[in-house]
């Protein structure tokens, strides 16, 4: 498995390695309705010059806010699935899409007529393309056959490398994998891999890719030390080991979890930096520099850790508590909460957020900032998009209900499901509206059925307790 590199960051995969995050953050969760309607409105406004066109006329956008090139698939995609999700859509889909599909190798790549990829961004990419089929082009022949080409080939280049991710990337024009520097190993590639071939199963009904899904996260949690070098890739990977476990395949769910939720290594913040909370903002690749989060890297691990929960309510504690510290402290990616010494660019427009925050940084912290290609990122600031349509608060801004659905691209036929949190030390009241009559709620945290009336439900949350909850009508 290459896992040598690797020894010196054991740890558990046990609970204990996130227990850091307090019940309930300082600060209430953003409102993201307000964030990512503002978000979307500048983004979209080509008066701004983010929303732009290739020269072959494809819609493209920039990867930070002052850029002026394609941003790629990893940029692409969450703005056209947050379109998606927001009811609205890209009208130039196919063609933008179809402009990351490499016919000479037969898959998504990140540029329109690259030959290489690094496995995060391949796996990152090639799981927004399967979910914009998924939800656009699902009954398209033509689309399925470019989803099965792709993991035809995904499946070539794994079995090459007998599942072993622990280089950079690989270039497919020398059908070899590339290594620039042993800091840029990817070995937690092979558990996104898991998840992007699960969901070209559900779009083809292949059975090859069912049982590269299961082959890939038998190699992923049969790691002894987190592999963890781009949280994309674990995140995938536990809606992957939640989805297979609850098909009758089994997986350590948890230890999947507890690769994402680990303080130990820096790949989760905990505590305060300058005296502002930044429990649960997620580093970048792991081997950069300590005290460094990233809006991106926080926002994407959210629409694959909470689908999880679903098929794994015994995870709804851990994920909904990381869920509500994240929700509350992205403010500090936005620069309406910081002291204008405390970033990079305080002129730039404010719904646009930081790409990275720095434990500190000339002699200030925290500190926004940005890096490589601007300040300001939109390959991250997408994902607001994204969340605005997960998450709705219950009258008590800290009291958030989550939907389980939104992100969920491998199934969308399940009944609609819910996580509830309380994250107060008292006793609340929440009220389901259940629509129908008929409908019945299914506490699946507790496997029982709740009764209706009148087509509500009365829920009561214990102190610091959770639900999920199942409508079936």
């Amino acid at each position: 498995m290459g896992v040598a590199p690797f020894t010196e960051w054991a740890m558990g995969a046990t609970a204990e390695t996130w227990s850091g995050l307090p019940d309930r953050p300082e600060e209430g969760p953003l409102d993201f309705h307000t964030v990512a309607d503002a978000f979307d409105s500048y983004v979209m406004d080509p008066v701004h010059g983010v929303n732009l066109s290739a020269k072959d006329g494809r819609q493209v956008f920039p990867s930070a806010l002052e850029g002026v090139e394609d941003g790629g698939l990893t940029t692409y995609g969450p703005m056209a699935l947050g379109k998606e999700l927001r009811g609205e859509g890209l009208a130039g889909l196919a063609a933008s899409l179809n402009g990351y599909f490499s016919k000479p190798y037969g898959l998504f790549l990140d540029g329109a007529g690259a030959t290489l990829c690094e496995y995060w961004y391949l796996m990152n990419v090639t799981g927004l393309a399967y979910a914009l089929i998924r939800l656009r082009f699902a009954k398209d022949a033509e689309w399925l056959g470019r989803v099965e080409s792709s993991a035809t080939r995904l499946k070539e280049m794994a079995q090459q490398l007998h599942y072993d991710f622990n280089s950079q990337g690989y270039d497919f024009a020398k059908k070899a994998a590339f290594t620039n520097q042993d800091i840029y190993r990817q070995p937690d590639a092979v558990g996104g891999y898991s998840y992007v071939m699960l969901l070209a199963w559900k779009l083809t009904g292949k059975e090859f890719c069912l049982e590269e899904a299961k082959t890939g996260i038998d190699r992923y949690l049969g790691f002894e030390a987190n592999p963890w070098y781009e949280i994309p890739s674990g995140a995938m990977a536990t809606l992957a080991a939640a989805r297979l476990h609850a098909m009758g395949y089994q997986t350590n769910v948890r230890k999947a979890l507890g690769f994402v939720l680990d303080s130990k290594p820096g790949l989760m913040a905990t505590g305060k930096w300058g005296g502002r909370e930044v429990n649960a903002l997620m580093a970048g690749f792991r081997t950069e520099p300590a005290g460094q989060a990233y809006s991106m890297e926080t926002m994407v691990t959210l629409p694959y850790l909470l689908p999880a929960v679903r098929f794994s309510p015994e995870l709804a504690g851990d994920v909904a508590r990381h869920a509500l510290n994240a929700a509350a402290n992205l403010r500090l990616f936005y620069p309406e909460y910081l002291p204008r010494e405390n970033q990079s660019r305080p002129d730039l427009p404010p719904m646009i957020p930081y790409e990275r925050l720095s434990r500190e940084e000339k002699g200030h912290s925290p500190y926004a900032t940005g890096d490589f290609a601007g300040h300001r990122s939109i390959y991250g600031g997408a994902y607001v998009l994204w969340l605005d349509k997960m998450v709705q608060a219950q009258g008590d801004p800290w009291l958030l209900r989550w939907d389980l659905n939104k992100t969920n691209f491998l199934d969308r036929d399940l009944p609609q499901a819910f996580l509830y949190y309380n994250p107060w030390p008292q006793e609340k009241l929440i009220t389901i509206a259940v629509g129908k009559k008929q409908s019945r709620i299914h506490d699946l945290t507790r496997d029982r059925m709740i009764p209706s009336h009148a087509g509500r439900v009365e829920m009561r949350l214990a102190a610091h307790d959770t639900r999920v909850i199942e409508t079936i009508e």
